[in-house]
């Protein structure tokens, strides 16, 4: 598991600055548990303090912008140096707000490119962060549940064609951005590792619902580093819906073909 690098950015009444950090992402769930006084305190020890001290974003692994104007935080982790699921983020959530009490904490489900439109600055401020991702390749699909793999894939894809019938799939390496930038067309290509139904013990960080018959896309993401104003051109005629980290909203939607099981894993004898 990578460490990676993480970015702090405090704002106040005279501006944005910039602190980074050499493997900063895998500290920060500890980090930010010690509240604002002692976590300011340690972002300010960090290289760096000017508004352009940003590193590129292939380093970047984690991001914390503190807003002190309106006690407001924006915090992002990758998955890899992560909770696992949604439902732990929110847990850890839950923690964090009560060690800033008085602060709005937000996860930032797309990362820099959320903190650049926090700030008003175009994505070109960090190096790489407006390239577009990897286009999918024809045949893009992993299974929705792999004996061979114990990690939770990073995205679950559901598809429902033109004729009505439903397909599961993931993707371990791509985050629902390539997914969503590729368009209904590269979706609807029949995948030969999809699977009519699918059990996860847990929660994936992102998962894409496309309903073909009904022209809508559905999708929740805790991880997902995009421009949403290049959407609509990739699905015209579409009705497009983010549902943040609401999974349940669009599991509900998939409907039975998809079971996400939750239950405590019982203890080894």
């Amino acid at each position: 598991m990578s460490g990676g690098h993480a970015h702090y950015v405090i704002v106040d009444r005279t501006g944005h600055r910039v602190w980074s950090r050499d493997r900063g992402a895998r500290t920060l769930q500890t980090d930010l548990l010690a509240g604002p006084d002692r976590t300011l305190e340690f972002v300010r020890a960090q290289k760096g303090g000017t508004p352009g001290f940003w590193m590129n974003s292939v380093w970047w692994r984690a991001v914390l912008l503190l807003d002190l104007r309106h006690r407001r935080m924006l915090v992002q982790i990758a998955d890899d140096v992560c909770a696992p699921s949604v439902p732990e983020i929110r847990a850890w959530l839950r923690d964090v707000r009560a060690a800033w009490p008085g602060w709005d904490v937000r996860w930032a489900a797309r990362g820099l490119h959320e903190v650049m439109d926090y700030l008003d600055l175009p994505y070109d401020t960090v190096r790489y962060l407006d390239d577009p991702p990897s286009p999918l390749a024809e045949q893009w699909a992993s299974p929705p549940n792999d004996d061979d793999l114990t990690e939770m894939p990073e995205t679950l894809i559901a598809v429902r064609d033109t004729e009505g019938r439903l397909s599961l799939a993931s993707t371990w390496i791509n985050t629902p951005d390539a997914a969503l930038l590729a368009g209904p067309d590269a979706l609807l290509v029949p995948q030969d590792q999809a699977t009519d139904t699918a059990i996860l013990e847990g929660v994936p960080w992102n998962g894409l619902y496309v309903d073909a018959p009904a022209r809508r896309a559905d999708w929740w993401a805790t991880d997902l580093p995009l421009d949403p104003r290049r959407l609509p051109a990739r699905w015209p005629g579409w009705t497009l819906t983010d549902h943040g980290d609401a999974y349940e909203e669009v599991a509900a939607l998939i409907g039975p073909a998809l079971v996400l099981d939750l239950r405590p894993s019982r203890p080894s004898q």
